[in-house]
């Protein structure tokens, strides 16, 4: 009877890691609800486990249109890529989905605003021979913080803990019927 509840025990403890094997975002830069005063060139997202390689994220304007990534590359925890293009001020997603090491895809979002300062072009004026200055705005900076995302595993995450559970009640029950039998 002790081998049983002892290799019930085992089994709770082998199974219960795969349960908390998910990863989820870690950090992020730009970091979710945040305000990027600067022009935009690397993202960077980190993520608490390994990733696996066919990971991938795009970046979403307010209009749902994807903006060119370039060097998309991970490397254990990190996946980074670089933004192929000037991008207007506005709203920004960033939609990910990775495999963490577990293998089960995981996916989620971070959002944040682009309020870059716009440098105009300079304006020759051949009649005065006088050339504008670029006229920089400057704003208020926003401190930057770095969180987490919500991340949307699926749903049968904690299956390992329920099944494991369900073992060690029905041995203790098993084994309470018995007892009270002799």
């Amino acid at each position: 009877m002790k081998k049983i509840i002892l290799m019930t025990i085992a089994c709770l403890l082998i199974f219960s890691t795969q349960a908390f094997a998910h990863t989820g975002l870690e950090s992020s830069n730009p970091a979710q609800g945040s305000t990027v005063m600067e022009t935009l060139n690397d993202i960077t997202l980190t993520y608490a486990t390994k990733i696996e390689e066919t990971s991938s994220f795009k970046l979403v304007n307010a209009a749902n249109e994807s903006m060119a990534i370039a060097n998309l590359a991970v490397n254990d925890n990190v996946m980074t890529g670089t933004v192929d293009e000037n991008l207007d001020n506005g709203a920004y997603k960033i939609v990910w989905k990775i495999v963490g090491i577990d293998g089960h895809p995981i996916e989620g979002q971070v959002d944040f605003v682009l309020n870059a300062p716009i440098v105009e072009e300079v304006v020759e004026n051949t009649a005065t021979e006088t050339v504008e200055e670029p006229e920089v705005t400057e704003e208020e900076p926003v401190v930057e913080e770095t969180t987490t995302t919500d991340v949307k595993e699926d749903k049968n995450s904690n299956t390992g803990i329920i099944i494991g559970i369900v073992v060690v009640l029905a041995a203790a029950i098993w084994f309470m019927t018995r007892r009270k039998n002799k």
